[in-house]
């Protein structure tokens, strides 16, 4: 039980030190861009399921059809976004929504950053704790998806 108390501090400190200093160092580009949480949370649902009317966004993100609507018009105006008619319905007015290239470039710079910053930080271990740091990162990712895992956030 000590071991797994540990490993639940010693996550907790490696999540928080990733979302203090990893996110905050990465999103320079939302930030030049204004980009909203609300917003963010669209692109990032959008990269991982290519597209989505608004009611599925509104429903999947937990957030009101009017702040949606209104965060779509922003993206939308960004450029950030494209609506085309939803052929799956009759309702000439559904729409799917998906990412433009200037958005999949945006999601494709965050990933990187990301991946380079961490990479600074294990460039320096040597060639046992590499393997270490494999196994665990290995381990996390099985216990992750065999909890129902998550779609891969990493590969654009």
């Amino acid at each position: 039980m000590q071991a797994k108390n540990e490993s639940i501090q010693n996550l907790t400190q490696i999540f928080g030190y990733g979302y203090a200093h990893i996110f905050s160092e990465v999103t320079e580009s939302v930030r030049k861009m204004h980009i909203s949480k609300e917003q963010m949370a669209i692109i990032e649902y959008l990269h991982l399921h290519k597209e989505a009317t608004p009611s599925e966004l509104s429903a999947e993100l937990n957030v009101h059809k009017s702040s949606i609507a209104h965060a779509l018009r922003k993206l939308s105006l960004k450029k950030l976004i494209t609506a085309k008619k939803n052929k799956l319905t009759n309702d000439k007015r559904s729409k799917l929504i998906s990412l433009t290239p200037a958005a999949a470039e945006l999601v494709h710079e965050f990933i990187s950053n990301i991946h380079s910053i961490i990479g600074t930080h294990v460039e320096d271990l040597s060639e046992e704790e590499a393997k270490t740091l494999l196994d665990a990162t290995r381990t996390i990712i099985k216990i992750i998806n065999t909890d129902g895992g998550l779609p891969n956030e990493t590969r654009s």
